[in-house]
């Protein structure tokens, strides 16, 4: 699920204050202008008890490892 998506559950200020940001800082994360950290996507996925992934949020540091063979 999408940010964007789980936010059709709650609202953008809700999430800030469970997240202990602003609101403005949500709202960059969805327009793109701001990047979620790592640290963040992990709070974030705690926050929505896994409906929201850290490997949603930021696949380019939380997908899948490959495992040398």
């Amino acid at each position: 699920m999408t940010l964007n998506e789980y936010l059709s559950t709650t609202t953008q200020a809700e999430l800030a204050g469970a997240l202990g940001v602003t609101q403005s800082i949500v709202s960059q994360w969805l327009n793109g202008s701001t990047r979620i950290t790592a640290e963040r996507a992990v709070q974030i996925e705690q926050i929505t008890q896994g409906k929201v992934t850290r490997t949603d949020l930021r696949p380019d540091i939380f997908g899948e490892q490959k495992v040398a063979a």
